[in-house]
């Protein structure tokens, strides 16, 4: 078993869905909700978010093949994207690619707040979907095995933003929006990282380049 896919797998994915990054924006959203009005709405996101990353997990191919997209266009693409979000992040921001004003005002205003914008794109955003699409097709673990270390990641990392989520009261107490902003940049500099190596990967690719 491949460790150290298994390891950078799931650092990759937690960085990007960044489940402590969203307790702000889930408090605010979810003000003056009753406590099993959170719960429903927690489990609602959480279920959404799965299920979109994992439909991504499983047809990402598909999809490189139906566009005539190479994997190492897309990673320098992708990787080009997620270095955009991981600067917002270390900035200190939402990246508007997860949430946007809009978004989070329609969110206030709508019962389905589970799905949109807490469940997509807050936790399943372009960035996620870009990270397990590339994970997949990146790894040189067999198929079958780097889809199933991609979807129990996913599954670990949205069943932890779950606990997270529920107990958020409790954490932004003590974190308070300035330790959550922290987090996040910390999350925003790995995820950076991640990204230099996305692109130069592609690049390295594209060019047949040899290092």
């Amino acid at each position: 078993m491949d460790w150290e896919f298994i390891a950078s797998t799931f650092i990759s994915i937690f960085a990007i869905i960044n489940p402590v990054g969203a307790v702000p924006n889930y408090a605010v959203l979810t003000q003056g909700y009753a406590r099993s009005e959170k719960k429903r709405v927690v489990k609602k996101a959480v279920l959404v978010a799965l299920l979109v990353l994992i439909v991504f997990t499983l047809l990402g191919r598909f999809i490189f093949e139906f566009l005539s997209i190479t994997i190492d266009g897309f990673r320098v693409a992708g990787g080009a994207v997620l270095f955009v979000i991981a600067m917002e992040m270390v900035r200190g921001r939402t990246p508007q690619s997860k949430l946007n004003p809009k978004e989070k005002k329609e969110g206030m205003e709508k019962e389905q707040v589970g799905v949109v914008p807490l469940g997509v794109p807050l936790l399943a955003g372009p960035g996620s979907i870009t990270t397990v699409m590339i994970i997949t097709a990146n790894s040189e673990v067999s198929k079958i095995s780097s889809i199933t270390i991609v979807i129990a990641s996913i599954l670990v990392v949205l069943v932890i933003g779950y606990f997270i989520l529920r107990n958020s009261d409790r954490i932004f107490d003590r974190l308070g929006r300035t330790g959550a902003h922290i987090f996040s940049r910390i999350m925003g500099l790995l995820l950076a990282a991640i990204a230099v190596q996305f692109i130069a990967d592609g690049i390295i690719g594209l060019f047949n380049i040899t290092v």
